[in-house]
């Protein structure tokens, strides 16, 4: 979940008809997850042409050809005044050759013949044209007749099933017993997946029914554990009182910025590069290059695993900005893994300071390079939790959180976060969850309400499309306004909810749980 701060003060609300007053409640109580908010004024990279065109380029380089194209197109469509449309094309119309994509190559190097006369590689691309169209008729010839459908047989015991969810940061019960109330609606509105928070970060709004640490502001977690401070253990009561009312349980948990007790230990946190000092400076978080700080992160998911959890929500904190991922350990392992030293002078050219008050650059090769070392990094720290978690609970279902821009925009989303979903379902998670906030994006993206929904529809086929089952795409819905926390209208959340599930049996999640949220529409 992208977070949200809520700053009230109860003088500013004064409740004259009784049905504010559970409005009133919703705000007083709505947490503050203190992530990283990401908002239309954040400093995020601008990704020119050049920068689409150059991140296609490494992914075929590196042999990844249909991604490759689809890439190569991105820069015909982004970009369409472009003067590297031409390359574009002929590299898309190549990647789709070296793919044996045949009917789509052929298509391509049509489209580039016919379109640009003048284009310098117009004689290799009628080379390759030929070489295409040869290629396609032989696998038409060698293909042979579909086989007969068949059934399959019972699904297996601990395969991932489509979930209907609601993510929870904050219950609205004062006790245990008002929570179980709470439960019991949400089940019979059809829902069958509670989203736990189980951390807490400082300045975060407290479960109304936990007693201890609300007094020194404490960070931690809500889970037993000897790794971390522990704001108390609501995870074990939370667990059963939703299994005994028919619930599955996952709990949501932070993995970078899990640093509870740790944050004065400078030799674990995260280093960065600062564009106007160029100096490595300290960043948010742990570093999760140094073999401590994993070690750490191990132990404390160990310690999750001994609870009898259904499901692990990877928070969305597994991501490295555009400037994170340097230091000491980084700097060793990737010299280890690439044969060459990492030099920030070497990532980025035509750097400056923009509007917003941070800083622009282009992208060079062996950025798109780190880029997608420290992604491959992050995926492989997942799958050791997850290996850690299942060694004690082997049907554990893990969730990652995937920001929007890994299926709208992934060249932004490597450059950006170090996040792919392609990469990601390589690694074989039960469901990714796909953080499709509609209000954010429409904010951030600039666009009308209608053209964000149809954005969702695509980025929806789209990730059924890579992941290959719909009910493991797991799409989140937003229903509180980041910014002001006024909930949103339910309507349009269930319409958008309607649309997505057009598309097969996709999985679904409500953020935040909202207690005067309709769920039973959903299920309709």
């Amino acid at each position: 979940m992208r977070c949200f701060r809520i700053k009230l003060q109860d003088s500013r609300f004064k409740i004259q008809d009784l049905k504010y007053l559970h409005l009133a409640f919703y705000l007083l109580l709505l947490v503050t997850c203190n992530l990283q908010l990401a908002t239309a004024a954040e400093n995020r990279p601008f990704l020119t042409d050049k920068d689409q065109f150059n991140y296609a380029m490494f992914l075929y380089r590196q042999g990844h050809y249909a991604v490759s194209a689809r890439e190569f197109g991105r820069v015909i469509e982004y970009f369409p005044g472009s003067p590297i449309i031409p390359r574009a094309q002929y590299m898309m119309g190549d990647a789709y050759l070296n793919a044996s994509m045949y009917k789509e190559a052929v298509n391509q190097f049509q489209q580039l013949i016919r379109n640009f006369h003048e284009a310098e590689f117009k004689a290799e691309a009628s080379l390759k044209l030929e070489i295409a169209e040869r290629k396609l008729k032989e696998t038409a010839v060698l293909s042979f007749p579909k086989l007969p459908t068949v059934k399959a047989g019972p699904p297996e015991k601990n395969k991932a099933r489509m979930i209907m969810a609601v993510q929870v940061a904050l219950f609205e019960g004062k006790d245990y017993k008002e929570v179980a109330g709470e439960m019991e609606r949400l089940k019979a509105a059809g829902m069958d997946t509670i989203i736990l928070r189980v951390f807490h970060n400082r300045n975060d709004r407290f479960y109304p029914f936990v007693k201890s640490g609300k007094l020194n502001n404490e960070s931690g977690v809500y889970f037993n554990t000897t790794r971390s401070p522990v704001i108390e253990d609501i995870l074990g009561p939370v667990l059963a009182l939703a299994h005994k009312k028919g619930l599955k349980v996952f709990a949501w948990m932070t993995t970078r910025y899990a640093n509870y007790g740790l944050e004065n230990k400078n030799d674990l946190g995260c280093k960065a590069y600062d564009f106007s000092t160029k100096d490595i400076v300290p960043c948010k978080g742990l570093d999760l290059f140094n073999k401590d700080a994993v070690t750490h992160l191990e132990g404390l998911f160990n310690d999750l695993s001994a609870y009898p959890l259904d499901g692990i929500l990877f928070q969305d904190d597994l991501v490295l900005r555009h400037n994170e991922g340097f230091g000491p350990y980084a700097q060793l392992l990737f010299e280890k893994d690439n044969s060459k030293r990492l030099v920030p002078a070497e990532l980025y050219r035509n750097v400056s300071e923009n509007s917003r008050g941070g800083y622009s650059a282009n992208y060079t090769d062996d950025f798109w390079r780190w880029a997608a070392w420290k992604n491959k990094r992050l995926l492989d720290i997942a799958d050791r939790l997850r290996m850690v978690v299942k060694k004690k609970n082997p049907d554990v279902k893990f969730a990652i959180n995937l920001m929007y821009e890994s299926i709208s925009n992934p060249p932004y989303a490597m450059a950006w976060l170090s996040q792919s979903l392609d990469e990601a379902v390589k690694q074989g998670f039960d469901y990714y969850a796909i953080m499709a906030y509609h209000q954010q994006m429409q904010g951030e993206l600039k666009k009308e309400p209608y053209e964000i929904y149809s954005l969702i529809e695509r980025m929806t086929a789209e990730a059924v499309r890579l992941v290959g089952e719909p009910h493991r795409v797991l799409m989140k819905l937003q229903t509180v306004d980041w910014d002001t926390s006024m909930p949103l209208s339910a309507r349009e959340v269930i319409n958008l909810a309607g649309k997505i599930q057009e598309a097969g049996n996709i999985s679904l999640a409500v953020v935040p749980y909202r207690k005067d949220f309709p769920f039973e529409e959903l299920n309709r």
